[in-house]
């Protein structure tokens, strides 16, 4: 599971990246209605096992990239 995060203009947002096991199981239901008691936005996006990796690679990427533009 991989949860990025973000704030803009006083609002939370989180994304949480997971395979449907992860989403199945007990403490990320926790976890996520943690987050929405917290007033956060959330979303879930849930990816097959075998191109998870993948997905994660991209994820990491990204955020690095986002962080680099940050003043």
């Amino acid at each position: 599971m991989q949860i990025t995060s973000c704030e803009i203009a006083n609002s939370k947002y989180i994304q949480i990246y997971l395979t449907e096991e992860e989403l199945e199981k007990q403490e990320t239901k926790e976890l996520i209605k943690r987050y929405k008691k917290e007033k956060c936005s959330v979303a879930t996006f849930v990816t097959g096992k075998d191109n998870y990796p993948e997905v994660l690679k991209k994820i990491v990427t990204k955020q690095v990239e986002l962080d680099k533009n940050v003043c």
